[in-house]
C-alpha cells in the first residue's frame, strides 16, 4: 500500500465559527495505481488533496491519519513535512500561470526541489532539468530552461508544472485538474505523458478531476465525492458500467453520448450545499429523486456492492440489495439493477 486514509475530517474557521469541508473521508492509493476523485465544485476533492499535502490555514483543524508508505504523516511537524513534500508525494495546481512564479525562470524554479532535497552539484542539477525538461516533451530545452513563464503556451506551462512535480522522482503524484484550462488535443498529450510517466516509475497519482472523460482515459479507480464525504467507489469500468449511487449516476447521465442524439443533456437538480447549512441525513436527499424518509434523517454508511465496489446510499442493505425497487430508470451507459 503506497497511501492509506482513514477517516480524514477537515473543519475550516469562518466567521468565527468552524465548518466541517471534510467527513471522515477514507481511500487507499497503490503502487503503480490511478485513482480518479470526481464530482461537482464543492464537493471537497481539492481540500482533500491540501489535506494530504498539509497545505493547509494555520487555524484548520484536521482529524483522522494519512500514511505513506506506511508512516503516519499527519503530525509530522512543518520542518518534516518539507522533506516529504516535493520529494516522496507531490502536486500538480490545477492553474500553471498562477503557480509559477512569474519573477523565475523555468529552470530555476524545476531547480529548486533539487536544491532542497538532494547534493547534486550545480552542474549536475542543470543536466537533471534538461533531461526533465526533455522528458516532458518540452522543445529547443537550452533556451527555455532560461525563459519565463509568460513566454511560454498554456500546454508548456503545464509540463513545466509537470516537470517540477516530478524532479525528485516522488512515489505520489496529486493532479488537481491537471487539463482544464486546455484544449483537447493538449489536454490528450498530457494525459498520455502522464500515463508514460506512471508506467515507467510505478508511481501512484490521484487524479483529481470532475470531467468524466478523462477518467475513463487514465484511471484505474475512481472515488466520487459529494458535499465533503465518499458517496461510491469502483473500478473504473465497474463504475460506468454499474453506477450505484444516484449522484454518480446523475454525472453519467450528464456525458454526451456517441450515437445518441439528444436535445438536451442530462442534469442534476439544485445546487450542493454549503458546508455551513449542511443537511441532516443524506447530504443529497435534497436533490435525489429516490429519496425516502430514511434519507432526510439518517446518514447512510458505507456498504459493499460486490468487491471493491462500495457505495453510502438508502437503496441498499447490507448485503447490496434493493431497497426500493419501484425506481428503475435507466440512467447510464447500461442497464442498471438497483
Amino acid at each position: 500500500m503506497l497511501l492509506e486514509v482513514n477517516d480524514v475530517s477537515l473543519s475550516l474557521r469562518r466567521d468565527g465559527k468552524y465548518s466541517k469541508i471534510l467527513d471522515h473521508v477514507s481511500f487507499q492509493v497503490n503502487k503503480g495505481e490511478t485513482v480518479g476523485i470526481v464530482g461537482e465544485s464543492g464537493c471537497g476533492k481539492s481540500m482533500t488533496a491540501l489535506s494530504l499535502m498539509r497545505l493547509l490555514p494555520d487555524k484548520a483543524k484536521l482529524e483522522g491519519s494519512v500514511e505513506l508508505q506506511g508512516e503516519k504523516i499527519t503530525n509530522y511537524s512543518k520542518r518534516k513535512l518539507e522533506k516529504v513534500r516535493g520529494n516522496q508525494m507531490s502536486m500538480i495546481f490545477q492553474n500553471p500561470l498562477t503557480s509559477l512564479n512569474p519573477l523565475q525562470t523555468v529552470g530555476t524554479q524545476i531547480e529548486e526541489s533539487l536544491i532542497l532535497h538532494t547534493n547534486m552539484s550545480k552542474k549536475e542539477r542543470r543536466v537533471r532539468v534538461l533531461k526533465l525538461l526533455n522528458d516532458v516533451g518540452l522543445p529547443r530545452v537550452e533556451e527555455l530552461i532560461d525563459e519565463y513563464p509568460h513566454q511560454l503556451s498554456g500546454g508548456m506551462r503545464q509540463r513545466i508544472m509537470i516537470a517540477i512535480a516530478m524532479a525528485c522522482e516522488p512515489q505520489l503524484l496529486i493532479c488537481d485538474e491537471p487539463t482544464t484550462a486546455l484544449d483537447v488535443t493538449v489536454q490528450a498529450q498530457i494525459l498520455e505523458l502522464m500515463n508514460e510517466i506512471k508506467e515507467q516509475t510505478q508511481m501512484g497519482i490521484i487524479m483529481i478531476t470532475h470531467d468524466m472523460g478523462v477518467v475513463a482515459e487514465v484511471c484505474d479507480r475512481v472515488i466520487v465525492m459529494y458535499a465533503g464525504k465518499v458517496v461510491e467507489e469502483a473500478p473504473v469500468v465497474e463504475l460506468f458500467q454499474n453506477p450505484k449511487h444516484p449522484y454518480t449516476r446523475g454525472l453519467l447521465n450528464s456525458i454526451p453520448k456517441l450515437g445518441q442524439r439528444k436535445q438536451k443533456l442530462g442534469s442534476i437538480p439544485g445546487t450542493v450545499p454549503v458546508p455551513e447549512n449542511m443537511p441532516v441525513g443524506c447530504r443529497f436527499a435534497d436533490r435525489c429523486s429516490h429519496v425516502m424518509d430514511i434519507c432526510k434523517s439518517t446518514v447512510p454508511q458505507v456498504t459493499e456492492i460486490k468487491e471493491n465496489h462500495q457505495t453510502a446510499c438508502w437503496l441498499y442493505d447490507e448485503e447490496g440489495g434493493n431497497k426500493d425497487a419501484t425506481t428503475g430508470s435507466n440512467q447510464s451507459q447500461t442497464t442498471l439493477h438497483y
